[in-house]
């Protein structure tokens, strides 16, 4: 059975010097088994453009989605697009990344920068097949990835960083290719896509003179996360329960204070809290020999739950990337659930503590449950397989 990865996305974006609209856009769609990237960059810049990118790329995402073959879907994009005014053109530029979670990979780019696949500090040249669409010319490619890989697709305005100011003729795409060999092969995807276009705005002195967008794609192995939560029902069980998790395949994760103290007890060992981690809304890491994370349950996992969610939206990405970079209980959950898991096993103590029970204690039972149905359905969503073990 092949490996299943977690496909690391990232895109970062600018906007032309004294356009309030980026003339780019970027669409992306999580699917079970997959992600679709659909870059865009439409004529000119401003408004106009920002329509025809914004219209092209959602066209072909959606599109796509459903299952529409390439060719449905060019001949919707050329039929749809308004035409501009002045040059009586309907004209917007496209990339298309699909990347399966088994590492395969597909590409479909019109009139945009060969896209970058970089490995071990080498280029490798795509194989492309040409073919004409509605009289446009596309070029396909099909081939796979794997963990050492780095995918990148830029709009023209990285081609073109730097022209009329530090640069003559541009940073140019071998230029852009020779700088991406030598970058960090171990660097997330956000950073492989930050450095570029941060290599851009020094071209372009801060005043860029297109659009300018990079996409980054690396992949990572995932795994088997067992999360325990909450004290099982019969107490008499639980050395019995907890060694049962332990002896699961994959990681162990351990959420709620109560929890982590059985735990402990269950393997004799002391449980310490890493106080570093500690933060005003959120509680420190707790450390116990042999589980991958400790941490406190439902404040925790509220916001990891945020994290989580604002990931899984375009427009709150970057945010959650950044958030993800911090060093406290909920990135670490978020990140770990996020990054690392392939298959969640939650595991539900169903033991009620009578402290948290009351119309005074906001967090009771009945919180706790919706909480983690919340968090199975959004690791679902995710395209990641959840089972529920309630105990």
């Amino acid at each position: 059975m092949n490996s299943l990865y977690f496909i690391d996305a990232a895109i970062r974006s600018m906007n032309k010097y004294g356009e309030e609209l980026c003339g780019d856009h970027v669409e992306y769609i999580n699917l079970v088994n997959s992600k679709i990237i659909v870059l865009s960059d439409g004529l000119g810049s401003g408004v106009k453009a920002n329509i025809l990118a914004t219209l092209t790329s959602k066209i072909a995402a959606t599109m796509l989605k459903e299952g529409a073959t390439l060719e449905e879907t060019v001949d919707t994009i050329v039929h749809t697009l308004p035409v501009c005014s002045e040059r009586h053109l309907a004209y917007s530029t496209f990339t298309i990344i699909r990347v399966f979670n088994d590492g395969k990979a597909y590409v479909a780019e019109f009139d945009s920068p060969s896209v970058f696949l970089i490995k071990d500090g080498e280029s490798t040249e795509l194989e492309k097949i040409e073919k004409y669409i509605n009289g446009k010319k596309i070029f396909e490619s099909s081939f796979t990835l794997d963990k050492d890989s780095t995918l990148v697709a830029v709009s023209d305005g990285v081609i073109h960083a730097g022209v009329g100011k530090s640069l003559d003729l541009g940073w140019q795409w071998k230029n852009v290719c020779e700088f991406l060999k030598t970058y960090d092969k171990n660097a997330e995807a956000a950073q492989t896509a930050e450095a570029v276009l941060e290599k851009c705005r020094g071209y372009y002195e801060n005043e860029a003179g297109d659009d300018t967008t990079v996409i980054a794609v690396k992949l990572r192995k995932q795994e088997t996360i067992n999360l325990f939560t909450g004290p099982p029902k019969d107490p008499d069980k639980d050395y019995e329960i907890i060694k049962k998790i332990l002896q699961a395949e994959g990681k162990v994760v351990v959420c709620g204070g109560t929890t982590s103290s059985i735990v402990a007890r269950t393997l004799n060992v002391e449980m310490e809290a890493d106080l570093s981690t500690m933060t005003v809304d959120i509680p420190p890491v707790g450390i116990i020999k042999g589980i991958e994370l400790v941490t406190e349950g439902v404040i925790t996992i509220g916001k990891a739950l945020e994290i989580m969610k604002s990931f899984m939206s375009q427009s709150m990405r970057e945010k959650a990337e950044k958030e993800m970079q911090e060093k406290n209980a909920a990135a670490m959950l978020a990140t770990l659930l996020i990054e690392r898991c392939a298959t969640l096993n939650l595991w539900i103590g169903q033991a009620v503590n009578p402290a948290h029970q009351g119309g005074n204690y906001p967090m009771d039972f009945q919180f706790k449950m919706n909480q983690l149905k919340e968090l199975a359905a959004v690791v679902e969503n995710m395209g990641k397989r959840v089972n529920i073990i309630y105990i």
